[in-house]
């Protein structure tokens, strides 16, 4: 999905995209409650994510090549 133009709708905004969003804030809360690490921590492991998706990054390469199948 490499579609520099696609905005997601009013609808998906409110729905779908809070509610994942959501969900990633409280899974982090909980990870830093269970394990007390710190702010630069979450940042860092939220970065390696982050790299995972990056449109040149050889899993977002195949994760979009299995969608295309």
């Amino acid at each position: 999905m490499e579609n520099k133009n696609w905005a997601p709708s009013q609808e998906e905004n409110l729905g779908v995209i809070t509610s994942v969003y959501e969900s990633i804030q409280e899974k982090l809360e909980e990870l830093q409650k269970e394990t007390r690490c710190p702010d630069l921590f979450i940042d860092d492991f939220i970065g390696k994510i982050q790299n995972e998706w990056h449109h040149a990054f050889c899993h977002s390469i195949v994760r979009n090549k299995k969608r295309k199948n």
